[in-house]
């Protein structure tokens, strides 16, 4: 159980962050207007997120698949930042 308390810890707020950083770029509309609900939004995600890691029966794949999503989350975070920019 402890080591799903620390897949939680380590990945459940910065997988947050990115998920809700890459809807919140996709999401049309007035940035500054955005922003709080964007803010409060986080927190229910990443709640409903972190209860979801302790249904998993593997730890190994738990973490496995934090740590993937994590990469592949702040990378497209990336890809649509560097494009938005670019374009």
């Amino acid at each position: 159980m402890a080591s799903k308390h620390w897949a939680a810890l380590l990945f459940g707020l910065p997988l947050t962050i990115a998920l809700i950083g890459i809807l919140a770029l996709l999401f049309p509309g007035n940035e500054q207007q955005a922003v709080l609900p964007w803010l409060l939004f986080t927190f229910p995600v990443w709640v409903v997120q972190m209860a979801l890691m302790y249904l998993s029966r593997s730890n190994k794949r738990l973490w496995l698949i934090l740590a993937v999503l994590t990469a592949l989350s702040y990378g497209l975070l990336w890809l649509i930042k560097t494009s938005i920019v670019a374009a």
